[in-house]
């Protein structure tokens, strides 16, 4: 990914975010071949509301204006105030705990429906237990996953 990417990127943010009258602005590093883009400022509860899904539209959206005219996959990832590594642990705690419930018990568990990117930390946290095992259920917004015994 070259800096012109990474600049388009950046402005690209920061453009909807003040069209959008929120007081944040983004700033990126890049690192290896993707970039970080970590968002700061005083509306950072709006923008992190709903299971931050406002700040993964500005990642998909950032993905798809790099996507046009690419053929190379392009690596990009949204933060604020640590909310990715805060939220992955937080549902790392949710599967083990679920896990166990569905040891005990030998019934299936199934979470709320999650991003697609929740849903594969779940599969993630759990892939090597050999207790259980995990299964994408439903289709697009209603897409949960549930944890079988094995």
């Amino acid at each position: 990914m070259s800096e012109d990417d990474v600049t388009r990127v950046v402005d690209f943010t920061n453009q909807i975010l003040r069209l959008a009258g929120l007081d944040l602005k983004a700033v990126a590093d890049k690192i290896e071949d993707s970039v970080k883009v970590d968002i700061r400022g005083d509306d950072i509860a709006l923008l992190l509301g709903h299971n931050a899904e406002l700040l993964d539209a500005l990642e998909y959206l950032a993905t798809r204006l790099l996507a046009r005219g690419s053929d190379e996959e392009q690596r990009i990832v949204f933060d604020s105030n640590n909310y990715r590594s805060r939220r992955e642990r937080e549902l790392q705690l949710m599967a083990e705990k679920a896990a166990e419930k569905v040891r005990v018990s030998r019934a299936p568990f199934s979470f709320d429906p999650m991003s697609p990117n929740e849903r594969r930390i779940i599969h993630l946290a759990l892939a090597n237990d050999s207790a259980v095992r995990t299964e994408s259920q439903g289709n697009g917004e209603n897409r949960k996953v549930t944890i079988y015994p094995a």
